[in-house]
């Protein structure tokens, strides 16, 4: 066990989903479970940072902060590892996103689609933690806003594999929204197998770019009638005046 979590931390280390001292590692073991301690650098573990909790029991002050949380997901569910992370494209998505949803038939397939979950309390109050685990008897992956994302898995790599997928997932759209100038996402393919789309978008006069020198102008002639002041009144005809103010020649007509 040591020797996949010490692979596995720097695997994660090394790809971004993680910084030097957050993320966290556990494994079910009967009753009990190998979690890494409290402020462990994943991609240097040893030996003194693996701890064995009981999965019903309290956990002691050196577990990570979040090992309730663990502990929620493996009573309810089947889950043998639990991984826990901070990929910086999930996290910023889930920011704004209720729902992260794949759009690449690998994502479909193995991931589905990962609810992003809200709670004003900390990452290791027994409310996030049985919010969470409620929420990967559905999911295997699940990302809480503003604070990373928890997978479950048959085993630690199993758990990595979807936190990876979901990052690359996101990636993928933020990339794709840059390009397109912040664009809606395309369908899924979750939805495009409920709901046949056509594959042309509709474009405008001028491929959904303004035209030069600002935005476009209503079209003025002789049906639009004359300019108007801003209390409504048409402008009256320039008349020439003597140096004693009157105007001169006949009144104007309105």
């Amino acid at each position: 066990m040591l020797d996949d979590f010490q692979s596995l931390g720097r695997d994660m280390f090394v790809t971004g989903l993680v910084s030097s001292h957050t993320g966290s590692l556990s494994a079910r073991r009967d009753d009990k479970m190998v979690i890494t301690r409290r402020g462990a650098m994943l991609g240097r573990l040893t030996e003194a940072d693996l701890l064995e909790v009981e999965i019903g029991g309290e956990c002691p002050e050196e577990a990570a902060e979040d090992a309730v949380v663990h502990q929620a997901v493996y009573r309810a569910t089947d889950a043998q590892a639990v991984v826990y992370a901070r990929p910086p494209f999930t996290s910023a998505l889930a920011l704004i996103e209720d729902r992260l949803s794949p759009a690449n038939r690998d994502g479909a397939d193995n991931l589905g689609s990962a609810p992003v979950l809200i709670s004003q309390r900390n990452i290791d109050s027994p409310d996030v933690a049985q919010l969470i685990g409620r929420t990967l008897r559905e999911s295997r992956v699940a990302a809480l806003r503003g604070s990373g994302v928890f997978a479950r898995g048959a085993d630690v790599f199993d758990a990595f594999h979807m936190v990876s997928l979901l990052e690359e997932m996101c990636k993928v759209v933020q990339i794709y929204r840059t390009l397109t100038g912040g664009e809606a996402q395309p369908v899924g393919f979750e939805q495009r197998d409920r709901q046949p789309t056509s594959s042309f978008r509709p474009r405008n006069d001028n491929y959904g770019r303004r035209p030069p020198g600002g935005r476009p102008q209503p079209p003025r002639g002789p049906a639009s009638g004359p300019p108007r002041h801003n209390d409504g009144q048409p402008r009256r005809p320039y008349q020439p005046r003597d140096p004693n103010g009157a105007r001169r020649g006949p009144p104007p007509r309105h």
